[in-house]
């Protein structure tokens, strides 16, 4: 059922992860000397490598519970990563984590880890779970891209 969701996304995402790659390199000049970009970079591409790897989980034909195992898996391996790189950002300033970048990061890495426990419990109407993630990805990605291609380099970089 949730099949042709996860190949749209998935595929959106994967061409959304090429796109980022361009969006660094016209802005390399300031991604290169500045931390925090290079590591807000990285955080757009996982949340669009998160939901590729997810999408193509789902579209394998496996039992539920062993795709439950996996989303489960790539949520906390994201959500790791993602706090990792937050933090890499922001060291050497005083600035703090942004309470609606929290909030959508961890409503995405919700939703994920979510649609894995309902399938591992055998519920693959869980995935329900995973679709607004998928898309919250895609588009706080996206959000990211554009603050590089506008904003990049309009203010002091550290």
């Amino acid at each position: 059922m949730w099949s042709a969701f996860a190949g749209t996304v998935g595929g959106s995402a994967a061409g959304l992860t090429g796109l980022m790659f361009i969006v660094v390199a016209f802005r390399y000049d300031v991604v290169a000397v500045s931390r925090e970009y290079r590591n807000r970079a990285a955080q757009a591409l996982t949340l669009f490598m998160t939901v590729t790897v997810s999408a193509a989980l789902i579209v394998i034909p496996q039992p539920t519970w062993a795709l439950g195992i996996e989303l489960l898996g790539a949520a906390a391996a994201s959500a790791i990563l993602l706090l990792v790189l937050d933090a890499a950002a922001r060291a050497g300033s005083s600035k703090r984590a942004q309470p609606v970048l929290v909030v959508a990061l961890t409503a995405f890495e919700a939703g994920i880890a979510l649609g894995g426990a309902f399938c591992l419990a055998g519920r693959g109407d869980g995935l329900g779970f995973y679709a607004p993630s998928a898309l919250l990805g895609l588009l706080w990605g996206v959000y990211g891209a554009w603050i590089f291609l506008t904003r990049a380099g309009t203010e002091a970089t550290s």
